[in-house]
């Protein structure tokens, strides 16, 4: 062989990642945004005809880097055609900006991943809310759920909605928009296993008036995280809960200094189970502060409680606020008092 030989083979770039074990190689495709796992086929001819991107079981989907609806449409259709669908699809992440061409779109991509078994499912329609299809909140297979900027199909009030998630862990609802106050019970109660939930401006079209007694509390036996900002989830709903975290500007917008009303039993989550509370937004209203104090009264093995100021509060009020909050009785004896 000539030095010259000898010199383009030292010089000439190596394809490591081609000489890796195809399974490593997949590993390594699985965390790409499936955009740049199809994308991959272009590096060499080894990456072409392998088509790795074909078995992923992890699909994630955004249409910010496309032109036009359409073109994004057409590329979801297109890899969920082209995959090996004899393998299960795990996690299906649907982000839309500019929402769809059709309106079938939605259905039939969703539809596609929860007929393969699929385990996470993420929706994300941002400012174009769409009906979520209803066969999602049925899907025996979902053990991660989350959901933004959509709507539940329309019912009337005396509609029983056939909501059936037995599988399902954790559970994210963001600006999800109910018809009754109800069906938000409805859902949850659909959850017997639910370790954790997340709501975020829940909004319900339409008020009903409905006895106390008639009031069905999901039995939430398995919750032990939830975050809250807004309305309309209860504390008596949180039977187990260790681990709350309260947007409090969201929860109490509509009480403004009105008093606080203790729950007539303390919740189980409070005297037996909850070990650390964070309270967002604090801005010690009346009904803010009379909420706090009661949390601490009550939370028997509370070890944290975290309470984030609000930023618009000047330095003055805030001492005095500190020196209310710390003046306040505490059931546990090893609770820390925490405010940022």
């Amino acid at each position: 062989m000539s030095q010259r030989q000898q010199l383009h083979l030292l010089i000439q770039p190596k394809d490591r990642l081609s000489s890796l074990p195809e399974e490593v190689l997949e590993h390594i495709i699985s965390y790409l945004p499936t955009k740049d796992a199809v994308a991959t086929t272009f590096l060499s001819k080894t990456w072409k005809s392998q088509s790795l991107w074909r078995s992923q079981m992890n699909l994630c989907f955004d249409d910010k880097t496309f032109p036009h609806p359409f073109s994004f449409s057409q590329f979801v259709h297109s890899v969920i055609t082209n995959r090996d669908n004899t393998l299960p699809i795990h996690s299906f992440h649907l982000k839309s900006h500019r929402g769809f061409c059709y309106s079938i779109d939605l259905y039939n991509f969703v539809y596609a991943a929860i007929t393969l078994g699929v385990q996470n499912l993420s929706i994300n329609l941002c400012s174009i809310r769409r009906t979520l299809p209803t066969f999602v909140l049925t899907t025996k297979t979902l053990s991660v759920l989350k959901l933004k900027e959509i709507s539940l199909n329309e019912m009337s009030y005396e509609d029983d909605p056939c909501f059936d998630l037995p599988s399902l862990k954790v559970l994210h609802l963001e600006s999800v928009a109910f018809t009754f106050h109800k069906h938000i019970r409805k859902l949850l109660s659909a959850c017997p296993i639910l370790e954790e939930l997340e709501t975020k401006d829940l909004t319900v079209k339409k008020v009903a008036k409905e006895l106390r007694i008639n009031r069905d509390v999901p039995s939430l036996s398995n919750l032990v995280r939830a975050n809250i900002s807004g309305g309309y989830i209860g504390l008596d709903w949180l039977h187990n809960v260790h681990h709350l975290s309260i947007k409090l500007v969201d929860t109490f917008h509509n009480y403004a200094d009105s008093e606080w009303k203790d729950p007539e039993i303390v919740p189980e989550c409070l005297l037996s189970h909850l070990t650390t509370c964070s309270l967002r937004n604090y801005s010690h209203t009346n009904c803010e502060f009379q909420f706090a104090k009661y949390i601490m009264e009550n939370s028997r093995v509370l070890s944290t409680m975290t309470i984030q100021i609000a930023k618009s509060i000047e330095s003055d009020t805030k001492i005095q606020m500190l020196k209310e909050l710390y003046l306040c009785p505490m059931n546990s004896a090893t609770c820390e008092l925490l405010l940022i």
